[in-house]
C-alpha cells in the first residue's frame, strides 16, 4: 500500500491525481487534511481572538471555510453590529498534532466552534472574547451578566441549515439553550420542516462537553472527499435522501498513506 501511494503521489505532488482542492481524509477523530484552507483571522461579519489565533487551528475544508465566511456575510447586518466569534477548526495537515490537546475530534477539517452570540448586562449585542459558561437559562456563570442572544442564536442557526456551502450534520449545542432557540423558531412560525431539522440536527453530545459555552458546526464529507476516503460517522439519510451518498472509491489506508507521502515530498 505504501509503494501505491509513492507512485501515485509521484505523478501528482498533490496526492491525489486531477485534484486541486482540499481533501477531508477519515473520520474527524482519527482523520487528515490535505491542502485545508486558511480561515482568515477577520471577515465580513466574523472574526476570532488571540486565545484561537495564537492555536493556529485555523484550517478546514473549502467547503467549511466558504460555509463560516458565507454564513457571516449573510448575517452581517443583521446581528447588532456583533461579529461572529470563531473560534477552533482543524491544524494545518490535520491529525491530532494542534487539535488533540484541544479537542476530540477537529482532526479532517469538517469541524468548527463558534462562539455563542450574547448580550451584555445592559442587553447590548455583544461580541465576546472568550467562551463563558451558561446555565439552563442562559445566563453566564461568571457574573458578567452576558445573556445569550436566542433571537441572534437562531438566525445563525437558520443561515447553517439552508447555506448553500455545505451540508450540516450536526450542530453541538447545550440542550436548554436548543430549547429556547427551537423556541424562538416556533414563534417567528418558521417552516415545520425547518424546526424539524433544526431539532434533529441540534445535539449535546452524551461522550464529551456538554458544549454550554459555544456551539460546534459539523459539515458531511463532500462527494469528492468522501470518494476519496473520508468517512461521516452518524445518520446519512438526509444525504441519501439527496442522492449525495456516494461510495468510497479509494481505501482510506491509502489515503492517509498518500497524504503522509505528499507532506514528505
Amino acid at each position: 500500500m505504501l509503494a501505491a501511494a509513492i507512485g501515485l503521489a509521484g505523478c501528482a505532488e498533490l496526492g491525489l491525481p486531477g485534484d486541486t482542492g482540499s481533501l477531508s481524509f477519515g473520520k474527524v477523530s482519527g482523520g487528515l487534511l490535505l491542502r485545508g484552507a486558511r480561515l482568515p483571522d477577520h471577515g465580513p461579519g466574523f472574526t476570532t481572538r488571540d486565545v484561537w489565533r495564537t492555536r493556529n487551528n485555523r484550517y478546514g475544508t473549502d467547503e467549511m471555510i466558504e460555509l463560516v465566511t458565507g454564513v457571516a456575510f449573510r448575517l452581517r447586518g443583521r446581528t447588532g453590529g456583533a461579529d461572529l466569534v470563531v473560534a477552533d477548526l482543524s491544524a494545518r495537515g490535520g491529525g491530532g498534532e494542534g487539535a488533540q490537546a484541544f479537542h476530540r475530534s477537529h482532526q479532517n477539517g469538517r469541524d468548527c466552534d463558534l462562539v455563542y452570540f450574547t448580550r451584555d448586562a445592559k442587553g447590548k449585542p455583544h461580541a465576546e472574547e472568550t467562551m463563558r459558561v451558561f446555565d439552563a437559562d442562559g445566563k453566564a456563570k461568571d457574573g458578567s451578566g452576558d445573556t445569550i442572544d436566542v433571537a441572534r442564536q437562531w438566525l445563525l442557526v437558520r443561515e447553517l441549515l439552508t447555506a448553500p456551502e455545505a451540508n450540516v450534520q450536526w450542530l453541538f449545542m447545550y440542550e436548554p439553550i436548543a430549547q429556547k432557540v427551537l423556541a424562538r423558531a416556533v414563534e417567528l412560525e418558521e417552516p415545520p420542516a425547518l424546526v424539524a431539522r433544526a431539532r434533529a440536527t441540534l445535539r449535546q453530545p452524551g461522550d464529551s462537553a456538554r458544549h454550554d459555552d459555544h456551539m460546534h458546526v459539523r459539515v458531511y464529507c463532500s462527494a469528492a472527499d468522501r470518494d476519496a476516503g473520508c468517512i461521516d460517522v452518524g445518520p446519512l439519510e438526509r444525504l441519501d435522501r439527496e442522492g449525495l451518498v456516494a461510495r468510497v472509491s479509494l481505501p482510506t489506508e491509502l489515503a492517509v498513506a498518500l497524504h503522509r507521502v505528499a507532506k514528505l515530498r
